[in-house]
């Protein structure tokens, strides 16, 4: 089985003051979340564990409970009031951003070591944790309910206190065949939208020995990189007959294209005669050209 993922945005209808409760319940989201990275950092072991027991033992460190009325970094001293699911999707952006922080420094560290056996001087500075905050708050089952193809109730922190409130939702409906995730709050300018993570499973196709082995299949077999044709597009049976070719034009232009960002960067470099090692060069000009290239052929 495989499984295909996309993101649906729809944009809401709300009053002005809504506005303001979702920006403060933005801004405590971040809270939390920054506080349980900075507990994740004191307590790096956590990142060992497998989500459902970092999210325990992330708990256990910070969540007062009967049988734990002293944890060891309580939450409450910071952001009293957060309900259980809000809590727990601030520590699972937090999971996240210490997995992503300590696998870029493991990468880090090795090319460092890796400079150091070739006796080669190393100046990439060291990635560095979150210096600001600006997730957007997800909700779980449980801060949301409700849900139709027009409205959904969302439960937003006011400053004050957590109530429930009713958007109306504009855009097109979840796709059907798909299964919602926990929709997001994100800003877009001025303006709020709802974004929705849907997963689809279907069977995965056979493999190529099985899928060739029937008369039927059809292949489209694609040639980039022409002087003349951006692309030649050929459909081929299963034994390499052609059944139908066609030629994309507007290979002259980006060829052309490139080849005076080339010669620039040519040029460049003749200027100075020199290159750094290990130093890119005329990264704008590189940049143009990967871009203008790949804008063709994606």
């Amino acid at each position: 089985m495989a499984k295909a993922t996309k993101t649906i945005t729809q944009a809401m209808q709300y009053p002005s003051r809504y506005a303001a409760w979702f920006t403060t319940t933005q801004a405590l989201f971040n809270t939390v979340a920054s506080f349980y990275f900075e507990v994740i950092t004191a307590h790096e072991q956590v990142l060992l564990l497998s989500s459902h027991k970092a999210l325990h033992a992330l708990e256990t460190l910070t969540h007062a409970t009967e049988e734990n009325p002293d944890p060891v970094m309580p939450l409450d001293a910071i952001a009293p009031q957060v309900p259980a699911l809000f809590r727990r999707a601030a520590i699972h952006a937090a999971l996240g951003s210490a997995h992503a922080f300590e696998t870029s420094l493991q990468k880090w560290r090795a090319r460092k070591e890796k400079a150091a056996l070739k006796k080669k001087r190393f100046t990439e500075h060291p990635p560095v944790p979150p210096r600001t905050w600006n997730r957007s708050p997800t909700f779980y089952k449980g801060q949301w309910k409700g849900r139709t193809a027009s409205s959904i109730l969302l439960k937003l922190w006011t400053g004050a206190r957590w109530i429930w409130v009713n958007v109306r939702l504009l855009s097109r409906d979840l796709p059907n065949g798909y299964e919602p995730g926990s929709p997001s709050l994100v800003r877009h300018g001025s303006h709020w939208r709802l974004h929705t993570p849907v997963e689809k499973t279907f069977t995965s196709p056979g493999k190529v020995a099985v899928q060739l082995a029937h008369a039927q299949t059809r292949i489209c077999a694609i040639d980039l990189n022409l002087d003349h044709h951006l692309a030649v597009c050929t459909i081929q049976t299963a034994d390499g007959s052609t059944v139908a070719t066609t030629f994309l034009s507007g290979g002259k232009r980006v060829n052309g294209r490139r080849k005076w960002l080339l010669g620039r960067i040519a040029r460049n470099r003749r200027k100075t005669g020199i290159l750094a090692e290990n130093e890119p060069d005329n990264v704008a000009l590189w940049r143009k050209s990967v871009m203008w290239m790949s804008r063709w052929h994606t």
